[in-house]
């Protein structure tokens, strides 16, 4: 009778670590760091996954694109 709680036991946590295991792309691509030097076509290239790397890519692209301003005098 103990070792069919402890496989129970092992069942559920292996059914709780599976669920855990993809990752949401977009949230990954917001946590990483935005500069000019991680931007770059090498850097993105280095991205393994390739919804973060579009993600992430997007992000890229968005920030070329904003442009400040200018102040009112």
């Amino acid at each position: 009778m103990k070792h069919v709680k402890t496989i129970g036991g092992l069942c559920a946590l292996a059914l709780v670590l599976a669920g855990c295991g993809k990752v949401d792309p977009q949230l990954t691509a917001q946590q990483m760091t935005m500069t000019d030097a991680a931007c770059t076509p090498a850097e993105i290239g280095r991205i393994a996954d390739t919804d973060v790397r579009k993600a992430f890519q997007e992000r890229c692209d968005r920030r070329e694109q904003f442009k400040p301003a200018a102040p009112a005098n």
